[in-house]
């Protein structure tokens, strides 16, 4: 069952909301009463995006579509945002891509842009919320989406594990910075969840099977499980929390 909580007259910015755990993260907020404002890479469906989570009032609701690799995409996004609903109080940065290559096919093309998509947008994005923050009453929260390949520096992903650990270093060295300004910074780090940047690796269900064989709670994780994660970090019941990585991995790093 989810948890249940309220976020009443305040405003959440999600990026890659389109789809997959920042989808849901999206409806989530959306269900617990926030104004939300969603970012995909697509240019394409974004009203009928707004349509399947609001239904007929979509006035809590703004979609756009942005490149996160590109800076100024993201401030304006930001700016928009803002400009629709008024003061934003949460971030979610969940853009993200995943590549699979072994160490010795890396390309300085394929760097840059996992690099650019999965940690420089949460650098750029991260700062400018801050800024639009910067002397408002009352606080502010960021949720990072990380991941336990921060950690585990599982093989062939290599590029998407170094871009998770600097999402690590970017949340608690953000944590340190806007702690003062009223802005806690956390980062919650999905275990195996279900969503279209995995779903190749586990066509086989017996690679999945193998899997849950393995994890001590028997499952892969369901995106109301992250979702549950980044609500607590952004909500006042964690109103003391920040610099954290919680990992949601069904046990994943016990192994």
């Amino acid at each position: 069952m989810a948890a249940s909580f309220d976020f009443t007259g305040k405003t959440v910015v999600v990026t890659g909301g389109a789809r997959g755990i920042g989808r849901r993260i999206a409806e989530r907020f959306f269900e617990a009463g926030a104004n939300v404002a969603i970012c995909s890479r697509t240019s394409a469906g974004h009203n009928e995006l707004a349509r399947e989570i609001a239904g007929d009032d979509t006035s809590r609701i703004y979609t756009a579509a942005v490149d996160v690799a590109d800076v100024a995409q993201v401030r304006a996004f930001l700016n928009a945002a803002a400009e629709r609903f008024g003061r934003l109080n949460i971030l979610v940065n969940n853009a993200g891509i995943m590549t699979a290559e072994s160490v010795y096919d890396i390309t300085e093309e394929g760097w840059q842009r996992v690099i650019d998509t999965d940690l420089k947008s949460v650098l750029f994005a991260s700062q400018h919320f801050a800024k639009l923050h910067r002397g408002a009453s009352g606080p502010a929260a960021i949720v990072n989406i990380s991941s336990i390949s921060a950690t585990t520096y599982l093989p062939n992903n290599l590029l998407y594990n170094v871009a998770k650990a600097g999402v690590n270093t970017i949340t608690k060295t953000m944590a340190r910075a806007l702690g003062p300004d009223g802005i806690r910074v956390n980062a919650v780090g999905p275990g195996s969840t279900p969503t279209d940047l995995n779903a190749a690796l586990y066509a086989d269900p017996a690679v999945e099977q193998a899997l849950c064989d393995r994890l001590p709670l028997g499952r892969r994780a369901r995106k109301d499980d992250i979702a549950d994660a980044v609500l607590f970090l952004a909500s006042d019941s964690a109103d003391y929390v920040t610099g954290q990585i919680l990992y949601v991995e069904g046990g994943w790093l016990t192994l």
